[in-house]
């Protein structure tokens, strides 16, 4: 886990917070099935709540005459750590992404100002 200081400057902007989303694979597997293909990434977030990432493959649609294929994919979850999983807490990657802001001006403010650390 990053340190407070270098959390505010990954999340500095938007473009920064959805490059940190996406890098979801840096935080390390926390839950592997082999059965179902499904691997879950999580990242703990200062304030009790963590961001799971769950990486899968969606069959998607090719064109005339090429059928299907097997595409990966993440989809994106918050959850309050300590509660069950929520399958229904699915949420798009600019919302995580605007908690991700939310967490780095809570992070300012702990750290003694809007400026702090950068």
């Amino acid at each position: 886990m990053l340190e407070s200081k270098d959390l505010i400057r990954a999340w500095s902007n938007d473009a920064k917070r959805q490059a940190f989303l996406l890098a979801y694979q840096a935080w390390g597997v926390w839950i592997r099935t082999l059965e179902l293909e499904l691997t879950y990434y999580r990242y703990e977030l200062p304030a009790g709540t963590m961001i799971i990432a769950v990486e899968h493959y969606r069959r998607v649609y090719a064109g005339y005459n090429q059928g299907y294929t097997w595409e990966p994919s993440v989809t994106y979850y918050l959850q309050k750590t300590g509660e069950p999983f929520d399958p229904t807490s699915r949420m798009s990657i600019s919302a995580v992404a605007a908690s991700l802001m939310e967490a780095k001006i809570a992070l300012q403010k702990h750290a003694g100002g809007k400026d702090a650390g950068v």
